[in-house]
């Protein structure tokens, strides 16, 4: 970040000292009346700051608040924006939703209010709380749809292209399909009429978003067609005269790595070198966000070595962001750098940030706690003063009665009036009393849930860590002997070392892609079925995957009613037998000593994997429980408590289930039903 100019700050200073002198004249209230000109002009003193430096721009706007310049909201909102530009998304998602919890950003001008709902939906969307930011954009967009005038259409737009975003994460294309043409064709046609670059800038950066839409969905056919939208939006921005030269080298950059990957992920790798080629050849690619996005392309080309390469840039680059150690992080930055040095046969730096992901781990739980705690202080604050505002209405209310009533009549008017105070007094005071009762029971329960959660999420974490650092510390420990000079190691004893190398390194893959795999455990995104197989190559495969025919400690054997194993139907072979090998893998977990069974049979439509074990069980009310995240009923044995939850969803996502059979008495019996006919 770049340092402000001395004469700059010395400006900014002296902006500052003569509006202190002019606002401590005013009044004193918490929320100033200004005029339009006052804010205009506080205005126009925050976002030059924002072009100098973002930390210098926190400080011009805790200046504006002490000298009761700017109202609450607007500072709120302003605190939003800087540090939404700074990277800290966290942050600016608190600051966001306190700035819209009243009605002030929208009393000012409305098109502030609309800017802050499709921010604040976008940093809920990068966060990965689609929920969150279907219901945030929703709300913005029902406040703008009455609104006619050139900027409102402008706004329901774009908030209803944030609606389409987030139906596309949640695997609801049609809908989003619809939102997304018509957002796409009314800022086209306002940009097509108007000629007015923020219109034009608006119809770029939504076509752009709508084809990132289909690409991170990895729906790349469609990702094809939007690709051509985006060309003509963006190709119409950058030939405005007023577009900066650094937007239309952003723009122009980012639409070719979105073609790369879209004509890689197609099978047309010419035209994706060709593309990444404009890319690397562009002003585009030496920036820290062209770096970011190469590094994307890389990934998703398996350009392992490569990416491996970029790796201490990119890693520097999320370091001098100063990124919150979050799952966000982990997910996309450190997982990431696992994989490009483990897939290119780098295993000392592999190693390395493997010992970087354990530490991490450890310090999320704190970090998420502390981030809640300032939400819910945000809500509290909203209902305290929106307590305080029906309290001032309401007096306000009685005071005017108050008032008329003596005007009329002196003595008994009063006295009526008294009666009638008195006895509304104290009905509304019970009715506080309820109320508060309720909210207080409320609390009481969401306190509950988020300890229970915060429980379970901290054993999750203890857990995680160790099973790292297990094979960690054997992979350490091998590398020691392999490296030291002095050691005279075998043919037979250097054999066996490496088969456990590999094997911790496979343990700590395995790990890392099941806490990828458990963000995926509350989607709904349904999974594309495209691939002819039978049951029973499902079953192989998923039986190869566990390793359970190598498990010492139980008996495997597998069963195949009917010749059920010979029916060919349509699913997606690596998913349907990652939830099978979850299964298989839950069963010789839980069965110290005894067997396990896997049984194919067909009924209604359905193939049905049957997994039983001679196992500790599970008792019948527990049936539904087993299926939520980190929860284990037996914590005396190894695990992390969310491979049930993924399979679940892995499954019902392919038009299937998994269900626990409660009539089974000898351990457990896990059925899981995969659709024969297309759904």
């Amino acid at each position: 970040m770049k340092k402000p100019r001395r004469k700059t700050l010395v400006n900014l200073a002296m902006c500052l000292l003569t509006m202190s002198v002019t606002v401590a004249c005013q009044q004193s209230s918490k929320n100033p009346k200004l005029t339009v000109e006052e804010l205009d002009y506080n205005d126009s003193l925050v976002y030059h700051a924002m072009d100098e430096d973002y930390n210098q721009a926190l400080l011009v706007v805790d200046s504006l608040e002490d000298v009761r310049a700017l109202y609450d909201a607007k500072i709120c909102f302003y605190r939003a924006q800087i540090y939404f530009k700074m990277g800290q998304e966290l942050s600016a998602e608190l600051y966001y939703k306190k700035a819209l919890a009243g009605k002030a950003l929208e009393e000012e001008r409305p098109s502030i209010s609309y800017f802050a709902y499709d921010q604040l939906s976008t940093i809920l969307t990068i966060k990965g709380d689609q929920q969150g930011a279907l219901a945030t954009a929703t709300e913005g967009y029902a406040k703008a749809k009455d609104d006619n005038t050139e900027t409102g259409l402008h706004w329901q737009a774009i908030l209803l292209h944030d609606i389409g975003y987030c139906q596309m994460q949640l695997g609801r294309e049609e809908e989003a399909q619809k939102n997304f043409t018509h957002a796409y064709n009314t800022l086209k046609r306002l940009a097509m009429q108007t000629q007015k670059y923020d219109n034009i800038y608006s119809w770029a950066r939504v076509a752009y978003n709508i084809m990132d839409a289909y690409t991170s969905t990895n729906n790349y056919d469609n990702a094809e067609k939007w690709v051509i939208a985006a060309e003509e939006a963006i190709a119409k921005l950058v030939s405005s005269p007023d577009c900066p030269k650094r937007t239309a080298e952003e723009y122009l950059g980012s639409l070719n790595t979105h073609k790369a990957i879209v004509y890689v992920k197609t099978g047309q790798p010419k035209q994706a070198e060709e593309a990444y080629q404009r890319f690397l050849q562009s002003p585009y690619a030496d920036t820290n966000i062209g770096l970011v996005d190469n590094s994307e392309y890389l990934e998703n080309a398996g350009r392992w070595s490569d990416l491996a390469n970029l790796t201490p840039r990119l890693d520097s680059l999320a370091t001098a962001w100063g990124m919150p150690k979050s799952m966000y992080y982990l997910k996309t930055y450190l997982v990431p750098f696992f994989n490009a040095y483990q897939k290119s046969g780098r295993t000392e730096q592999a190693m390395s940030i493997a010992q970087r992901i354990v530490d991490s781990v450890d310090s999320i739980d704190s970090y998420e706690r502390k981030h809640n705690a300032a939400e819910l202080a945000i809500i509290y604050e909203t209902k305290e003063k929106e307590a305080k505002i029906s309290e001032q209405a309401a007096s306000l209310f009685e005071q005017r009665i108050l008032t008329v009533a003596i005007a009329v009549v002196l003595v008994l008017v009063f006295f009526v009036i008294f009666l009638y105070l008195k006895f509304k007094s104290a009905r509304s005071l019970a009715e506080k009393n309820q109320e508060l009762e309720r909210k207080n029971n409320e609390l009481t329960i969401a306190n509950a849930r988020a300890e229970e959660s915060s429980r379970m999420k901290t054993n999750f974490i203890r857990q995680i860590s160790h099973e790292i650092r297990t094979p960690l510390n054997i992979l350490n420990g091998f590398t020691q002997v392999l490296t030291t000079q002095e050691a005279e190691i075998g043919a037979a004893e250097k054999k066996d070392i490496q088969q456990r190398i590999s094997e911790n390194t496979t343990r700590i893959t395995e790990l890392i892609n099941k806490m990828l795999e458990l963000s995926e455990a509350s989607s709904q995104t349904i999974i594309e079925r495209q691939d002819d197989t039978t049951a029973m190559e499902v079953a192989s495969e998923a039986i190869e995957h566990s390793g359970i025919t190598k498990a010492t400690h139980v008996r495997f054997d597998m069963a195949d009613e009917n010749g059920a194993g010979r029916i060919r139907f349509k699913t997606n072979i690596r998913y349907a037998t990652r939830a099978l090998a979850l299964l298989l893998d839950n069963a010789q977990k839980f069965t110290k000593q005894g067997s396990v069974r896997l049984i194919v049979s067909q009924q209604d439509g359905l193939v049905n994997y049957a997994v039983e074990d001679t196992g500790i069980g599970i008792p019948p009310e527990e049936s539904e429980h087993i299926f939520g995240e980190f929860v284990q009923l037996d914590e005396y044995y190894d695990g992390t408590g969310i491979g049930l939850a993924i399979a679940r969803s892995i499954v019902r996502r392919l038009g299937g289930d998994i269900t626990l059979d409660t009539s089974y008495s000898g351990g457990s019996r896990f059925i899981m039903t995969l659709p024969i006919k297309d759904i």
